[in-house]
């Protein structure tokens, strides 16, 4: 069972498709849903999965479900709320009898999107970060969902059973960024503009926060891997997506991933490559 937001959903050759291609006793369903952030993603679970009257739920066998998560994006903006929202619905999936899988945040952006602009660049990097951090559980609860940690009927301050996806896919910190190739931006303007910046607090890691507004172009997704615009990856980005995926996949799913390699996405579906 997929959830997620617009790139889970992407139309040709997206990697539940590839991984399905890839997986034998993998059978994909996809309930991604365009402009779904986290709540809505989990309500999208609840709904489309654990309602007893319209779920999918009785129709999966016991010891044989797993979600597939890869969203969030569209909630970025609050990472803590979001990171909270997503462990929900971790849990609600665990206590279901789910395995969950998840894929970070995927690399996004480019200069010409005014939420990286100078300081704002360096805050929407971080906030994606975070995200990414407590999915992959290098976080502590209340680093990764501040005050909401406090609500957690456990009250333990580590992670308990079902908050953490099962197997966690960095996708974020992959092949798919720009990396090196990219230019670091000018320093200057960015020491000049320090001391109206968020962090103009922290003057004593001034130099470091330099550092890391500089090299925000390097986080971006890499012009190949580029659809209809810079947040959302092609098929060649899926494809690797998958690949990835594949190399931590629960061994239930019978996976190859040479065929996977191999494969590509033709005729509106994906195939072995000629």
């Amino acid at each position: 069972m997929v959830i997620g937001g617009s790139i889970s959903r992407f139309y040709a050759g997206s990697f539940g498709q590839f991984l399905q291609y890839a997986c034998r006793n993998l059978e994909v369903v996809n309930l991604g849903e365009v402009g779904a952030g986290a709540a809505k993603m989990r309500r999208n679970f609840q709904v489309g999965v654990l309602d007893s009257e319209s779920g999918l739920l009785p129709q999966m066998p016991s010891g044989h479900r797993w979600l597939l998560v890869q969203g969030g994006l569209n909630s970025v903006w609050l990472p803590e709320a979001t990171s909270w929202t997503l462990s929900r619905l971790f849990v609600d999936a665990h206590s279901a009898g789910f395995g969950v899988v998840a894929l970070s945040l995927t690399p996004w952006g480019d200069d010409a999107d005014g939420r990286f602009d100078g300081w704002k660049g360096l805050r929407m990097h971080r906030a994606t970060q975070h995200v990414v951090d407590f999915v992959m559980g290098r976080l502590k609860p209340t680093a990764a969902f501040g005050s909401r940690a406090a609500g957690r009927p456990e009250n333990s301050p580590d992670w308990v059973p079902g908050e953490l996806p099962a197997v966690a896919v960095d996708l974020w910190a992959s092949d798919l960024r720009t990396g090196n190739v990219a230019p670091l931006r000018p320093a200057e303007a960015l020491r000049e503009s320090f001391a109206k910046s968020p962090y103009r607090r922290q003057v004593e890691a001034k130099e470091d926060l330099v550092a890391a507004a500089r090299a925000i172009g390097r986080q971006f997704l890499a012009k190949k891997y580029h659809s209809f615009d810079p947040t959302h990856p092609n098929t060649a980005g899926h494809k690797l997506m998958a690949a990835l995926t594949c190399q931590q996949a629960p061994a239930a799913w019978t996976c190859d991933c040479d065929a996977l390699r191999r494969a590509e996405w033709r005729a509106g579906r994906v195939q072995a490559s000629k």
